[in-house]
């Protein structure tokens, strides 16, 4: 059987997202969070989750353009 290809560049936000969204369902479902709240959490999640994402992409810009040869 064959592993499935997993493009981590690409699918990170999706998974970390994901991962996020089961956690606030767990913790809705045993009460910890009302749903006012996981909905809450879930667009906060999602606006830090597209700041880091700029981020990285800038980090990254900055260091390929100084790692150039030549």
């Amino acid at each position: 059987m064959k592993a499935a290809n997993f493009n981590f560049k690409v699918d990170w936000l999706t998974t970390v997202t994901g991962i996020i969204l089961l956690l606030t369902t767990v913790l809705v479902t045993f009460g910890v969070l009302t749903p006012e709240q996981s909905t809450g959490i879930q667009t906060q999640t999602t606006t830090i989750m597209a700041a880091v994402s700029g981020i990285i992409g800038a980090v990254s810009s900055i260091i390929l353009m100084f790692s150039g040869k030549s």
